[in-house]
């Protein structure tokens, strides 16, 4: 029996993930608003734009994947891929707020799909070998689910740092758009930092997983990936929930702006109230994977997701500050559920895979999994510009006041933030009724 897992092993991993859901959080909740209230693109154009470099990523992520598989260095596998990723992602952060005034038309749209680029592919260099990580320091799965669930406190941080901190940045350093280029800087450097410190924190870990890696090309290794029945169910659930989020993440600084009349300040309470309902709830869900397993509490999770996003259909401006804040809080609630049950049955998939057939393809997994993750964050924008623009939707093009609106595009505001969001969850539900995996009918132990 091998040796419990250090706690500064579980910590220091779970930690980089303030860098990369920092990055993740920005495509999901404020780019697509940047993109059309302040550098004045087009709804559409700018979805379509944040879509392309997601079709780029899709080949990198795959790469990425199974070059780390057959990594072989003195600090082992992925931690060289997590060392480089840092600046290249801090840089690239910066770069999408930077765009020169001087730029318009076709060279602003240029210089935005070059950043997006980047910002793409260094995100994959760090998540894709990162998610790989839990798979190989331990055997147990509660250990695995251990460090998932630290891995979604940490996440509610990194919520804390666009949402909350994000805003005040942009105070501070004077609104418009040198208040962005002001957070994307400090961000940037936190990026930076706790990217570095997963780095450190890996390349000191030992390797427990002695699978040899997949001889054979791109499509072979897939092949294999795909053949995996508990990971084709888990990212099929994976792909309709992270849409569900990806959709109202899009949408949600519209709906603050024209439905409830206020401006970016909104994103403070949101992160503050979805941090707090995430960190009070991981111990409720914890219990119930305890009680009923990962799989049932997965499903729960999803079906209580589906009903709390479907409550913004009742807001409108003069609704009582307690009904959204009630609101926001409970999204957390929902989403903790989704997160802790749904990470910690990925590094299950991984071993299942590894038991089955006798080979390592964690980083292949991952960037299967990261190649979905990204992919549903770039189709909210471009399915928020496109229902927006479709809509009738009258883009403020960094105008001191928001233009009054069409009803038509305050209905595809709903329907973006609540009712899509709804469809997707319950049909992940109906989905993971088809799950069969040992470990997701295992009960589960609260991180301590």
């Amino acid at each position: 029996m091998s040796a419990p897992l250090p706690r500064w092993v579980t910590l220091g991993w779970a930690s980089g993930t303030l860098g990369s859901s920092t990055l993740l959080g920005a495509i999901n909740l404020v780019v697509l608003f940047y993109f059309t209230e302040y550098l004045g693109i087009a709804p559409a154009a700018a979805g379509v734009l944040i879509f392309v470099s997601r079709i780029w990523d899709i080949a990198a992520a795959v790469w990425i994947g199974q070059w780390s598989d057959r990594s072989r260095t003195r600090i082992g596998r992925r931690a060289p891929f997590l060392f480089a990723a840092g600046p290249v992602c801090a840089l690239a952060y910066v770069m999408l707020f930077a765009a020169p005034l001087s730029l318009q038309g076709m060279a602003l749209e240029a210089y935005v799909l070059a950043a997006l680029i980047l910002y793409a592919t260094g995100y994959s260099l760090f998540v894709v070998p990162y998610l790989a990580v839990p798979a190989e320091v331990t055997a147990v799965p509660h250990e695995r689910t251990t460090m998932m669930s630290w891995r979604v406190v940490v996440m509610t941080f990194a919520s804390l740092n666009v949402a909350v901190l994000g805003p005040l940045l942009i105070n501070v350093f004077g609104k418009g758009r040198e208040g962005y280029f002001g957070m994307a800087v400090v961000q940037g450097l936190i990026v930076l930092a706790f990217m570095w410190l997963c780095a450190a924190v890996v390349a000191r870990t030992p390797v427990i997983s002695s699978a040899p890696a997949m001889a054979g090309n791109s499509w072979a290794q897939l092949r294999v990936v795909l053949a995996n029945r508990p990971f084709r169910v888990f990212i099929g659930a994976k792909l309709l929930q992270l849409t569900a989020v990806a959709s109202t993440s899009a949408s949600l600084l519209y709906l603050a702006r024209y439905v409830l009349e206020q401006d970016e300040g909104f994103l403070i309470r949101f992160g503050a109230l979805q941090t707090l309902g995430t960190l009070a709830s991981i111990p409720l869900w914890s219990w119930l994977g305890r009680r009923y397993g990962k799989r049932k509490t997965y499903m729960g999770a999803g079906l209580v997701y589906a009903l709390i996003v479907l409550s913004w259909l009742a807001a409108a401006v003069g609704e009582p500050s307690w009904a959204t804040d009630l609101r926001l809080l409970l999204i957390g609630v929902g989403s903790a559920g989704l997160l802790v049950m749904g990470f910690s049955l990925l590094p299950d998939t991984m071993a299942h895979n590894t038991r089955t057939t006798g080979l390592a393809l964690e980083g292949t997994m991952s960037a299967v999994y990261s190649v979905v993750e990204k992919g549903t964050a770039a189709l909210g924008p471009l399915l928020g510009g496109l229902v927006l623009q479709f809509s009738g939707f009258v883009s403020a093009a960094g105008g001191a006041l928001p233009p009054a609106q069409p009803r038509s595009a305050i209905i595809a505001i709903f329907l973006l933030t609540a009712v899509i969001p709804a469809i997707c969850n319950v049909l992940g539900a109906w989905l993971l009724t088809l799950l069969v995996l040992e470990e997701a009918e295992m009960p589960v132990k609260a991180p301590t």
